[in-house]
């Protein structure tokens, strides 16, 4: 007994116990309960977009002409449809323009004057060309949406010039000649 009543008489003593037995009961309760929480975002997926296109009148000409004299116009519409899922900046180009001059010499592509337009909202066409047929460019079209679909108009005069001085000048320099040209329209994403 005498040994109990040194411990406990010292006061750094009994503090010291103190401590051990709730250390020991902290480890006796702690160790029975924990919080615990998980969280998981499963099945991330991917696929890649697709930027496509359809034509009106794919494989076919957007107008033609016979027999086009000065002072006449034709024209043609087409639709092009963004027909992907995904955004895409259009252009317009001429490709594979042929000039058969006639007799007099006379190339049409330089002299038939060509205007395509976005008729897509008909109450405020917007212009997209207006100069010779032969000086077209790439045009830009802009970006279409997923889905959007735009209509153009193209119309094709042959200017008249007047009376010609001679047999073989003026508009006479085109007399029998022919054209073909092709238009082109790409989309890049």
């Amino acid at each position: 007994m005498s040994r109990i009543s040194v411990i406990l008489s010292s006061p750094r003593h009994l503090l010291g116990a103190l401590l051990v037995a709730l250390l020991a009961v902290g480890a006796v309760v702690g160790s029975g309960a924990s919080f615990t929480s998980k969280s998981a975002n499963p099945s991330n997926t991917f696929s890649a977009g697709n930027l496509a296109q359809s034509n009106s009148k794919e494989g076919a000409a957007v107008l033609t002409s016979a027999g086009l004299m000065p002072g006449a116009t034709t024209n043609g519409t087409v639709t092009i449809t963004n027909s992907g899922n995904a955004a895409g900046t259009f252009t317009l180009s001429k490709t594979n323009l042929v000039d058969t001059p006639g007799a007099n010499g006379g190339q049409l592509s330089a002299a038939l004057d060509l205007s395509i337009q976005d008729v897509t909202n008909a109450s405020s066409p917007v212009s997209v060309y207006s100069g010779k047929v032969g000086a077209l460019g790439a045009q830009s079209l802009g970006k279409f949406a997923a889905g959007e679909a735009r209509t153009y108009k193209f119309v094709v005069t042959f200017p008249d010039g007047g009376t010609p001085a001679s047999a073989t000048t003026g508009d006479n320099a085109y007399k029998g000649s022919a054209m073909s040209v092709g238009f082109q329209w790409d989309a890049v994403s």
